[in-house]
C-alpha cells in the first residue's frame, strides 16, 4: 500500500511524455520538504530528491508538466519511468541553486509506492 503523507506527480514534458515520477510532502514541517520532488530511479527503486526538478515545480515555464496523481495511478506508471542516464543521475547528486548536497535525502519505493510496485520495478531490472 502506498504511503498517505506522500503526493505523488505525473511529470511529462512539452509533448506529453513522461519524464519523470515525482512525489512531495505537503504537509511537513519544513518549507524545504514542502518544496522538494523526489523522483523515482527505477533501476535502484529508490526516490531521490531531484533539485531541477524541484525547481521547475516552482517555475511555470519550465518545460514540465506537474499533473497530481492518485498513489493507484503512480504504483501503476512507475514501471513506465525511464531510467535516467548516468549524466542525469550525475545532476541529480550535484544540485545547484535549490538544494544543498546534504539535502538530496532519498526514500525507497517500498516505502512510498508499497510492496507490489516495488516488486514490479525490481523484476524490470
Amino acid at each position: 500500500m502506498a504511503s498517505p503523507t506522500w503526493r505523488f506527480w505525473e511529470v511529462t514534458d512539452d509533448a506529453g511524455n513522461l519524464q519523470w515520477l515525482g512525489a512531495s510532502r505537503p504537509n511537513t514541517r519544513t518549507a524545504l520538504d514542502r518544496a522538494t520532488v523526489w523522483t523515482l530511479i527505477p533501476h535502484t527503486r529508490v526516490f531521490v530528491a531531484n533539485w531541477f526538478v524541484s525547481e521547475a515545480w516552482a517555475v511555470e515555464d519550465s518545460g514540465l508538466t506537474f499533473e497530481s496523481v492518485t498513489s493507484t495511478y503512480a504504483q501503476q506508471i512507475a514501471p513506465d519511468v525511464a531510467q535516467p542516464s548516468t549524466e542525469v543521475i550525475r545532476r541529480i547528486t550535484h544540485p545547484e541553486r535549490f538544494l544543498t548536497l546534504g539535502q538530496v535525502t532519498s526514500y525507497p519505493a517500498i516505502k512510498l509506492l508499497g510492496k507490489r510496485a516495488d516488486r514490479i520495478l525490481q523484476e524490470r531490472r
